[in-house]
């Protein structure tokens, strides 16, 4: 079930009635899935600002079929993502940056999430999400990915219960789940999840987040 909600852009906050509601991000994090406090928050804030800025290019391209300004910085990574869409014969469905709240099948918790992209990828349906995050190798790189299955299979769960995108979606196939880590080089890697069921671990991801609000924990952030 998708819920109206109200969402605040500065501070990446959704609400449903006035009240506060558990994002992705948020869950994602209260798992212990990401700890950022050893980077400085500087690097942080320009790393966040690097990803709008290509989501927004991506956007724009997509929507107006033409290449959009953009800072220099940001152009290898655009560049990467245009590779990835010619290499995988990208078609996207529907809107970008789709912002929905749902309610998670058995426990009833809202949550929150912005579905970057969604299309097909050589003919079969994908949600997917652009990153800019440095290459990693080894447990640091499982550890990403662990993180980015989560992150797909939150939005995997807003599509399910999202009429429009399945009138889009003539294949009447679901969604596989998959994300696009472009570099600063102008590569890309594509990492594919679509052999991979994260219902319960995402199930379990929630649960605890759940519990460990109505226990006091708190995020940081708010």
């Amino acid at each position: 079930m998708i819920l109206p909600h109200q969402f605040d852009e500065e501070s990446h906050v959704y609400r449903v009635d006035g009240h506060f509601v558990l994002s992705t991000s948020d869950i994602i994090a209260m798992n212990g899935f990401v700890n950022y406090g050893s980077i400085p928050s500087a690097i942080l804030a320009h790393a966040s600002w690097r990803g709008t800025q290509l989501h927004k290019a991506i956007q724009f391209f997509e929507e107006d079929n033409e290449v959009p300004q953009m800072p220099d910085e940001v152009l290898p990574y655009f560049q990467a993502y245009c590779r990835f869409r010619t290499q995988y014969n990208f078609e996207p469905l529907g809107t970008f940056e789709t912002q929905i709240v749902y309610l998670h099948d058995g426990c009833e918790q809202a949550v929150g999430c912005t579905i970057d992209l969604r299309g097909l990828v050589n003919g079969v349906p994908y949600i997917l999400d652009a990153k800019t995050s440095a290459k990693q190798s080894g447990k640091a790189k499982a550890q990403k990915l662990l993180a980015w299955r989560m992150q797909t299979q939150s939005y995997a769960c807003a599509t399910e219960v999202d009429e429009k995108f399945a009138e889009l979606n003539e294949t009447g196939e679901a969604p596989r789940r998959g994300i696009i880590q472009v570099a600063k080089d102008a590569t890309f890697e594509f990492h594919d999840f679509g052999k991979v069921d994260d219902s319960l671990a995402w199930d379990g991801c929630v649960r605890l987040a759940m519990l460990k609000l109505a226990n006091g924990f708190q995020l940081e952030k708010h």
